[in-house]
């Protein structure tokens, strides 16, 4: 009985340390890759065509930006002299899929943002969390 009792502990050590199990030599080729992860900035870098609706002064606003990627982070310039003169950008940033521009108003002497959900080149958001918006994207 105790022949038998010592020869399954036996068995039992050795198959719970792995040892019969099959495994893959390591000079072979595995199944699979590793491959580097897309940049998740690259999809917000372009030209941007931006419509607002409903501004405080009854209009709608149009925009065109350009968003570049410099080292690890965005950049955006407003390709009008207009906008130019009523805003400075104060940086750009992605945060939960979003494109995020914060600008300050020159006139209201305040800090808004533009807030981009971009699906294809199709741009929706808003200005300020308060303003529609719609537009387009092109590389």
């Amino acid at each position: 009985m105790k022949n038998k009792i010592l020869i399954f502990t036996l068995i039992l050590t050795i198959s719970s340390c792995s040892i019969f199990q099959k495994g893959q030599p390591l000079s072979q080729d595995n199944s699979y890759s590793i491959t580097e992860a897309e940049d998740p900035l690259q999809k917000f870098v372009g030209n941007y065509a931006i419509q607002v609706f409903g501004l405080p002064d009854g209009s709608d606003g149009k925009f065109s930006m350009e968003v570049s990627k410099e080292g690890n982070s965005l950049k955006t310039i407003f390709l009008s002299d207009e906008a130019n003169l009523e805003f400075d950008v104060i940086g750009t940033e992605v945060e939960d899929d979003f494109l995020y521009i914060n600008i300050f108003l020159k006139n209201y002497g305040m800090n808004i943002a533009f807030e981009l959900l971009l699906e294809g080149n199709k741009v929706t958001g808003y200005l300020a969390d308060m303003f529609e918006l719609e537009g387009t994207k092109s590389n």
